[in-house]
């Protein structure tokens, strides 16, 4: 018997972008653990804090974030028989994301994230328990080949085995592919797929493992550029973040707001970018829309903000723009 057992479909909400694509998403469904302080943090002691669980992981995130912003969205990725497992496939539904694609696995542990932030939100520590993420292998993957087929872009993520990446990229070559690069340490792993990469979003640690060297911000991204990605969504922290296109280079400052948890301020970057290409005409307010989507994700001690949608994104950060910039 396989250790493996595929969950019940569900069914869709309606979002109401009529010109939004299907999206499938593939990488980890994590439990989060965060723990944070209520003043600042002192190294080998108890610290008073408080201590959440919550639905999180990479992937999981950006297909909440999507969905939120109108995208029909699938998730593809395993958990275990356990707690965290039932607390996410819950939370996902809910959500209106779709998650027939979900493997079970019968032995291991759903992936798991422990994150220590100190008293304004900041992340201090962190250990991930990713294991059962990499027994999601092309082998398995094929059992999933209708989703792949019956979507129109797809996201993945460097927590996905390299092996896996470049069979995700090569299967699916005629598709728009998106990558979120995670973590210098696993970002390595998209770089025999630079040029199958639509979307890439980094920070400048990430680009620098990518392509083994250092560089200003200008010359890692036109770096990957030149290795075929064709976006290059760079990611500044504090400092904003910045668009490499064929068409421009585009700036923008980070947008400022609560910092109650830094936590999946990332993936909300690039779900909103992914989004924004159908909702704004603009590549500059595009950037503008992804930079306030992982603004509004820092307001909220959830990985998403359950509160986000567009029209929130709209209302508080970019009323501003008039109406004949939105699509």
């Amino acid at each position: 018997m396989s250790p493996l057992i595929p969950n019940s479909k569900i069914s869709l909400q309606n979002t109401g972008i009529n010109s939004a694509p299907k999206i499938l998403v593939i990488g980890g469904a994590n439990l989060d653990i965060t723990g944070s302080c209520f003043a600042r943090l002192i190294p080998g002691d108890s610290n008073p804090g408080i201590i959440k669980n919550s639905p999180g992981g990479v992937g999981r995130n950006i297909a909440e974030n999507l969905q939120k912003l109108g995208i029909e969205t699938t998730l593809l990725s395993i958990i275990g028989r356990d707690f965290g497992g039932n607390l996410i496939l819950n939370h996902c539904k809910n959500a209106g994301i779709n998650t027939s694609a979900f493997f079970e696995h019968e032995t291991l542990s759903t992936g798991t994230y422990l994150a220590i932030n100190n008293q304004i939100g900041s992340l201090v520590a962190a250990i991930s328990d990713m294991s059962v993420i990499d027994t999601l292998t092309p082998c398995l993957l094929e059992q999933r080949q209708s989703y792949f087929n019956s979507n129109d872009e797809l996201v993945l993520e460097a927590n996905l085995s390299a092996e896996t990446i470049e069979w995700i990229c090569k299967t699916n070559a005629d598709k728009k592919i998106h990558a979120d690069a995670v973590s210098a340490t696993k970002a390595v792993r998209l770089k025999t797929v630079l040029p199958h990469i639509h979307t890439l979003k980094v920070n400048r640690q990430e680009a620098s493992a990518i392509l083994g060297k250092n560089g200003d911000d200008d010359f890692l991204a036109k770096s990957l550029f030149d290795q075929g990605v064709k976006r290059v969504l760079l990611s500044k922290g504090p400092q904003g973040c910045s668009l490499y296109s064929k068409e421009a280079i585009e700036e923008t400052s980070a947008i400022k707001g609560e910092n109650i948890s830094d936590t999946g301020a990332g993936d909300a970057l690039l779900a909103g970018f992914i989004a924004s290409q159908y909702i704004l005409k603009t590549q500059k307010d595009q950037l503008q829309f992804a930079a306030a989507c992982a603004t509004f994700a820092l307001g909220s001690e959830e990985a998403v903000n359950p509160m986000l949608s567009c029209e929130q994104i709209k209302t508080q950060f970019l009323s501003h723009l008039d109406k004949e910039a939105w699509l």
